[in-house]
């Protein structure tokens, strides 16, 4: 048996029966309070969610303005050399370690001249045609020291994104909080709410676009999220994809289906992608959306130029000025962007789908023309379908064969927290009068029941 070594958990220092796995933060020696993981065992819990107002995404927001975004953009380190490419590159981006301290006042880096014009623009050299997004990607321990500081203001947490407005910003992005799979459940959640809240903040000064981040820990977070998005009135959010390892990629990649599924009419501002593999496949994804990274800025300083080999990205050493390189740098993702979208997609059999996003059109396409369902209907009863796979299977060999196995009753059966959930077959239901198309949409509905009680199962364990 594992041994817990949290010393406010009632299994402390002996076998772990009231904690789900040890403490795994050596550096907290024992004591909750210095630890700088939220977790179920926490003292403190309750003041952290009595100043987060719960877990439940229940703030009120105003709707998204209507707006588009360059389809690729520049994300500045610093204000030097760059003034003529940003005149032509229409939106630029900087990060909020730029432009705010921890404590939450204007960094020395937004405006580093002790005396002169205290004016953002024009220090950096930014035309005013040029639209400015403010990224609120950071390391942790910057955006946890931020939060501290809009708590300790207080009514005028405001006060910190009006900071930002005044500095000339016209967006600024939700606080990007990390999630991190090895977490505790309780973790994900809070940061999470965290992260909606800040779009809340920003919104309250009225002069400033919220962007808010789209992140998931699960599948049902990202279901939430997209439904309080679609609810909320929002059209356009950011999605941070500044990846180390090829296992974060893996982890975030399966939402895309359902994202396409859920709110196919979603657009987003992918930060921190700097493949062109990669962003072929967003791309495709989500034609209409945006793209920023530091890459091109980077490389221009260190007079380096982007040139690629189909996917592959090329860096080749030159000589001129980085105002010039940086303008390469940008026309050559925009360039590539612009080929990508142009593109048309490859025809894929319905017959045999290979993949999620081809059995998405079949299914999609056959409820609409077929069944008479509405665009959005027939997207959620794709959603539906696809909580079991072998319920989605089934539903595509109907479509194909127009055979059915009355004692097919889906995979869910045999899945966690399936005892209170009833289990008909195809043939139980028809012979009670449902069509097919009702019996799946009523089998998939209960594969839908037992995986929420799975993961409030694994929510409450704290993983």
């Amino acid at each position: 048996m594992k041994t817990c070594n949290c010393s406010h958990c009632p299994a402390f220092s002996r076998a772990c029966e009231g904690c789900t796995e040890p403490c795994r933060y050596s550096e907290c020696g024992g004591e909750c309070a210095a630890c700088p993981v939220r977790c179920s065992r926490r003292a403190d819990l309750d003041a952290w969610l009595a100043a987060i107002g719960g877990l439940a995404l229940d703030v009120p927001l105003h709707p998204q303005p209507q707006f588009r975004l360059a389809g690729y953009f520049p994300q500045l380190l610093n204000g030097l050399e760059v003034p003529s490419a940003l005149f032509s590159a229409g939106d630029v981006a900087v990060g909020i370690a730029k432009v705010l301290t921890p404590r939450g006042r204007v960094s020395r880096r937004a405006l580093p001249w002790r005396f002169g014009p205290y004016n953002f623009r024009t220090q950096w050299q930014i035309s005013e045609v040029n639209r400015l997004v403010c990224i609120g990607n950071d390391q942790d321990d910057h955006l946890e020291r931020l939060w501290t500081a809009q708590l300790a203001a207080g009514s005028r947490a405001e006060d910190i994104w009006m900071q930002v407005r005044v500095l000339g910003f016209d967006f600024a992005t939700s606080l990007n909080f990390s999630i991190y799979l090895d977490q505790p459940r309780m973790e994900h959640l809070i940061n999470i709410k965290r992260s909606w809240l800040t779009v809340a903040q920003i919104q309250q000064i009225g002069a400033l676009t919220p962007l808010p981040h789209l992140q998931w820990a699960t599948i049902l977070d990202l279901q939430r999220q997209l439904h309080y998005t679609q609810e909320q009135g929002f059209h356009t959010l950011t999605m941070n994809l500044q990846m180390l390892k090829r296992q974060g990629w893996d982890a975030v990649s399966p939402g895309f289906p359902l994202i396409r599924a859920q709110a196919p009419d979603l657009r987003f501002l992918f930060a921190g992608v700097v493949s062109l593999k990669r962003m072929r496949v967003l791309a495709s994804m989500f034609p209409d959306s945006s793209f920023t990274n530091t890459t091109a800025h980077y490389l221009a300083q260190r007079h380096v130029r982007l040139q690629s080999d189909g996917t592959r990205l090329i860096k080749e050493p030159v000589e001129g000025h980085p105002d010039l390189i940086l303008a390469e740098n940008v026309r050559h993702y925009r360039d590539f962007l612009a080929a990508t979208n142009r593109k048309k997609p490859q025809p894929q059999s319905p017959q045999k789908p290979n993949s999620l996003q081809a059995a998405l059109h079949e299914v999609v396409g056959a409820l609409r023309e077929q069944f008479g369902f509405e665009s959005q209907a027939a997207y959620d009863a794709f959603d539906l379908l696809a909580t079991d796979q072998a319920i989605l299977q089934a539903f595509l060999g109907w479509l194909c064969t127009g055979e059915l196995d009355a004692g097919f009753g889906g995979d869910f059966p045999t899945w966690p927290c399936a005892e209170c959930v009833p289990h008909p077959t195809l043939g139980q239901l028809l012979d009670g009068g449902a069509d097919p198309v009702d019996a799946f949409l009523h089998l998939a509905h209960l594969a839908h029941q037992v995986d929420e009680e799975i993961q409030v199962f694994v929510g409450q364990a704290g993983y």
